[in-house]
């Protein structure tokens, strides 16, 4: 019986850090790296024979890299439905400036993609087990499930283990 998304997502999220690359291959996404302009992290796009494809930005840092293509898996898994097949609504874009390539990716489907990332690369029972038993040092847990330290930050800081 072939897994659906969701199942290949939750197996990956049991081993810290996640493999994305394993991921992204078992989800059937090719995932690429290069050069993109320095406000794009990355972007998901829809190719013409229904597969898609995460690009993200070589030049950003590893951290930086592992959270874009959480969140690009995010919209595959949430928002594959929106992204359509012509070219101006196939894509997704992560961008600083909030510019995004495609008019039915809204504002809450980015932040959507962002909890999921977060979900993905920090899973709560993980995160609270390591900060309880192991060390509440944040560059210590950043380093181990390989986020930044303000993305790690921000996950003690929504399970109110930190102020």
């Amino acid at each position: 019986m072939m897994k659906n998304s969701f199942e290949i997502v939750n197996e990956a999220m049991r081993n810290q850090p996640v493999d994305l690359e394993q991921l992204c291959s078992d989800l059937g996404i090719k995932l690429t790296r290069k050069r993109l302009a320095d406000n794009m992290s990355g972007k998901i796009e829809r190719k013409e024979d229904n597969q898609f494809e995460i690009t993200v930005n070589k030049t950003h840092g590893a951290y930086r890299q592992r959270f874009t293509i959480a969140h690009e898996i995010g919209h595959f898994i949430l928002h594959r439905h929106l992204m359509g097949t012509g070219i101006s609504d196939s894509v997704a874009y992560r961008s600083d400036n909030g510019e995004l390539g495609n008019s039915k990716i809204k504002p809450s489907h980015e932040a959507e993609a962002n909890r999921f990332a977060a979900a993905l690369l920090l899973p709560k029972e993980l995160v609270v087990e390591r900060f309880k038993s192991v060390t509440q040092d944040i560059s210590a847990l950043a380093q181990y499930f390989e986020v930044s330290q303000q993305a790690m930050t921000i996950r003690l800081k929504t399970f109110k283990l930190i102020a």
